[in-house]
């Protein structure tokens, strides 16, 4: 209950004795009166709100009417992010930074990764798969963005519906693996910190009726955690970024890598140009694992010259055949991941070694340490 507390009555200069001065005559005579002053500060509190409609009306216009790369998607109204500029949702790296990344061993040379890809898909994928390739090789001399990548593909003469792991290569599959509730999985195995094979599955059984927006984007998503590239924004309702490794409701959006996918693999790998240099971490590149930094000049990398002694490592990781068949068992479409409740907090798996790096409701990163330097980590896309 609001209660109220008597004023209290001040004596005038008339009333008061000479030598008695009254509180209210030795403050400024000019203050305003307590419900001027009220008035005047709810005003204030008028002013800023309409301020901030106003900036929420702009915004959502900006929203449908954004016609460049960064397309509006039609998610956007559903986050608060978009509602006022002043509370935009950015991407903690700048937009152009994975959260996490993965990194080839291409013996420190800067002068970009050649990498074998086999083609392990069914005719019905091959258009998506091409042009997916052909967009991360970059190989266009008119293009800005470095051409860091040197992709070799070879065709599986017979398809093999087991998905074989190789060793030193990446191999993309196809196949109806059930309901598992991922529509992509994308395994690496990394031995001592590098990559040392890769696995990208396609499951049909959700796939099978979708968009070829859907499936473009799924199949130049799953190559890009192949090279190594992590996820560039993992919100799936702010607004596209523009490329394939930005998760997404609209896939319309984001079928293909950008530029700034090949900047930053450039970081990773250098460029075929030979114009990038080594550098340690810390001093050029302040992100551990990013060693290759632009140059204008090219660099001669030729054996005998200092800067190839400098960049050699002290030899391949090498790995044995039991290893290697665990490996491959543990990376085939057959293990299927176990995808629990999100209640679950403890991985199910936790016993043989798995744990969760990351968890949301469309997309999860699982790891396994296999022991000597080995793990296997699998980024998991999500129904």
């Amino acid at each position: 209950m609001e209660t109220t507390t008597p004023q209290q009555t001040v004596q005038t200069d008339e009333e008061s004795s000479p030598q008695q001065t009254s509180e209210t005559d030795s403050k400024d005579s000019t203050q305003p009166p307590k419900e001027v002053a009220l008035i005047k500060s709810n005003k204030h509190y008028f002013i800023a709100f309409g301020l901030l409609i106003i900036g929420g009306i702009a915004g959502m216009a900006a929203g449908f009417s954004n016609g460049n790369s960064q397309q509006a998607s039609e998610f956007d109204l559903l986050d608060p992010s978009t509602w006022f500029p002043i509370f935009m949702d950015k991407n903690p790296h700048g937009g152009n930074t994975p959260y996490d990344f993965n990194i080839w061993d291409n013996q420190r040379s800067c002068r970009g990764l050649k990498l074998d890809i086999i083609d392990n898909l069914e005719p019905k994928w091959e258009k998506y798969f091409q042009r997916a390739v052909t967009e991360w090789e970059n190989d266009d001399p008119s293009s800005e963005a470095p051409d860091a990548l040197t992709l070799n593909v070879r065709k599986n003469i017979r398809y093999d519906p087991e998905c074989r792991t190789v060793m030193r290569k990446m191999i993309v599959c196809n196949g109806d693996y059930g309901e598992t509730d991922y529509i992509g999985i994308n395994h690496v195995a990394i031995q001592f910190g590098y990559i040392i094979s890769s696995v990208a599955l396609l499951n049909d059984y959700f796939l099978e009726n979708q968009s070829d927006a859907l499936k473009q984007n799924t199949v130049c998503h799953e190559l890009g955690h192949g090279f190594g590239l992590g996820h560039w924004d993992e919100n799936f309702y702010n607004r596209d970024l523009g490329n394939c490794m930005d998760y997404t409701n609209s896939p319309k959006n984001n079928q293909s890598p950008d530029l700034s996918n090949f900047l930053f693999l450039e970081q990773m790998y250098g460029n075929t140009a030979g114009t990038s240099r080594y550098v340690e971490a810390g001093l050029n590149n302040t992100v551990e694992g990013l060693h290759c930094t632009p140059g204008s000049e090219t660099v001669d990398f030729s054996e005998g010259t200092e800067i190839f002694k400098k960049r050699r490592l002290p030899g391949q990781p090498t790995i044995t055949d039991d290893e290697f068949e665990r490996i491959a068992l543990l990376m085939s479409p057959g293990n299927n991941i176990i995808i629990a409740d999100s209640s679950v907090k403890e991985h199910p798996l936790a016993r043989e070694g798995w744990r969760y790096l990351k968890r949301t409701d469309k997309y999860e990163v699982h790891e396994q340490d296999l022991g000597d330097g080995l793990k296997i980590v699998s980024t998991i896309h999500l129904v």
